[in-house]
């Protein structure tokens, strides 16, 4: 009797322990697939840039052809009238942008020879001088030529996103006519509502409008911010614009690191005036854009921790390179959408 009750013990131990890895089965096979998923996508970063920012355009773009079938437009020639505005429009900046950037590029020496005499100047100052700044190893992480050095490096990725815009502009016509033809039809057909487009459309109509109200909030600011800057007479006006559109994606930290270059270049060129006049003309432009346009579309905020913010740039750029902060955050709340859909589906409340 003892050694059968011992033998009954062992079995259900072993049960036990089969059990809890039975349980943890579903978990590893999932974490696996997440590993294979996240490296095939760092693998195939360059062609994911390309759809990914298509896709941030064209929803940003999507309300206009909306807005014209409203004022009675066929929904084919208001289709037509947007990609006619998105093609010439978008070869007219990546036009002007492209030999903005150039013209940036071959400037870059004299930015480093000015910032240099900056760096020079600054050892005179009382606090400063006193300081043996050749001994400090970790200021040359912002010496002129490593600061040069990085601009190159953004400006040349920047560089390669523009051999890409026709491409791009393809990428932006064709989803907009998804868009559109998928909105349409899903009145009348069951069937389209279960295509991936429209389940990705369902999962992320608050993405959608964060990026629609963002994308047109940041186009008015970033046209506004360039006259600004031309009148200033701060070099490249253009350049700093369009970047402006693209680094007011990332919430809390965009509008920093879309001021300071064209803040630096001001400074460089004009003086201390001139990028104060800058400095007080963004914040302006920001104030308004963030604080009384937006509220009055975007009703509901973002419901994202500054925690997830952090984690999701680090992420993104780890993934995608460079155009994975700005495409940061409207991934990551249509994910977090679409697991939350898929839940929903699979355990119904």
């Amino acid at each position: 009797m003892g050694d059968r009750s011992g033998q009954d013990d062992g079995c259900t131990v072993t049960m036990n322990k089969g059990d809890q890895i039975t349980s943890l089965l579903p978990v590893l096979v999932a974490t696996a697939c997440i590993v294979v998923i996240v490296a095939g996508m760092k693998a195939a970063a360059p062609l994911l840039s390309n759809i990914f920012l298509a896709w941030l355009l064209a929803y940003s773009i999507s309300p206009l052809p909306h807005w014209l079938m409203r004022k009675r437009v066929p929904a084919a020639l208001a289709v037509l009238l947007t990609l006619l505005i998105v093609v010439v429009g978008g070869l007219a900046i990546a036009s002007l942008f492209g030999l903005s950037v150039s013209g940036l590029i071959q400037k870059l020496p004299t930015y480093q020879a000015r910032l240099t005499e900056v760096f020079e100047s600054l050892k005179n100052f009382p606090l400063i001088g006193n300081i043996d700044v050749e001994k400090i190893k970790s200021l040359d992480i912002i010496s002129p030529a490593r600061l040069v050095g990085y601009a190159g490096a953004v400006l040349g990725g920047i560089g390669g996103i523009l051999g890409n815009t026709l491409l791009i502009i393809f990428l932006v016509a064709i989803l907009l006519f998804e868009f559109v033809g998928t909105k349409e039809g899903s009145q009348e057909s069951s069937e389209t509502k279960s295509s991936l487009i429209t389940r990705f459309q369902d999962a992320s109509r608050d993405v959608k409008m964060y990026v629609a109200i963002t994308g047109a909030t940041g186009l008015m600011q970033a046209i506004v911010n360039t006259i600004l800057l031309a009148v200033l007479g701060v070099d490249f006006p253009i350049t700093w614009g369009v970047l402006f559109f693209f680094f007011n994606f990332i919430p809390a930290f965009g509008f920093l690191l879309a001021l300071i270059p064209p803040l630096i270049i001001a400074f460089l060129e004009s003086g201390w005036k001139i990028a104060l006049a800058v400095g007080i003309g963004y914040w302006v432009f920001n104030f308004v854009g963030d604080n009384i346009i937006k509220p009055r579309f975007m009703k509901k905020g973002l419901d994202i921790s500054i925690l997830t913010i952090i984690l999701s740039l680090l992420f993104w750029s780890w993934v995608l390179g460079s155009i994975g902060a700005i495409l940061a955050i409207p991934l990551t709340l249509a994910i977090k959408n679409l697991v939350t859909q898929y839940a929903s589906e699979v355990h119904p409340s």
